[in-house]
Formats: structure tokens, C-alpha cells, sequence
């Protein structure tokens, strides 16, 4: 009776918290949305969408998250280094969004 008692209070808090990890998760994105308006849209284009010049977003794995880290905050090739400029936070938050509109 107790194993039975425990799964459903085990099985009650994962649902209650799935809803909440979904609107932390989108408000990161959200963020991170904002963040890429203001430093990498007028080089990587709107919405991810390169125009061709410069790489797709969209293509970097999730695997990839240490050489994103990299590249935005120490720059590469004609790319500036946001050291300084984009905290931690706002580093996930890049990521979260790109993450969202991977393909």
C-alpha cells in the first residue's frame, strides 16, 4: 500500500512541475530572442534566417553548446567578441532560443 501511495505522489509532483520547467523554459527563449535582436540578428538575420554570408544558427547541435560558448563570447573570424557584453544568463538565454529553432 505504501509503494502504491508513493508512486502516485512521485507521479503528482513530476506532472505539477512539468508545466513549470515549460514556462521557465519559454521565457528563457523568450529572452534569448531579445538578446539575439539587439547583438547577432544584423549578421545572422532575422529569426535565424541567414541570408547565406554568414553561418545558420539553426545547424548547431545540441552537442555543440561548449563551441558556441566559444565563438559568441570570444569572437571568430569577422565576428566580435561578446565577452563582457553578454553575461552567463543571457549566454543560455542565446542558447535556449537558438536551441528553439533548431532544424
Amino acid at each position: 500500500m505504501n509503494r502504491h501511495i508513493l508512486r502516485w505522489l512521485i507521479a503528482g509532483t513530476l506532472i505539477a512541475a512539468s508545466p513549470y520547467a515549460t514556462a521557465q523554459d519559454q521565457a528563457a527563449i523568450e529572452a534569448g530572442e531579445k538578446v539575439y535582436e539587439e547583438h547577432c540578428q544584423s549578421c545572422h538575420g532575422e529569426k535565424l534566417r541567414s541570408a547565406g554570408a554568414m553561418p545558420d544558427l539553426r545547424e548547431i547541435r545540441q552537442d555543440e553548446r561548449p563551441k558556441f560558448d566559444t565563438m559568441v563570447m570570444n569572437g571568430r573570424s569577422q565576428m566580435p567578441a561578446w565577452q563582457g557584453i553578454i553575461t552567463p544568463q543571457e549566454l543560455d538565454q542565446l542558447w535556449a532560443y537558438v536551441r528553439s529553432r533548431a532544424r
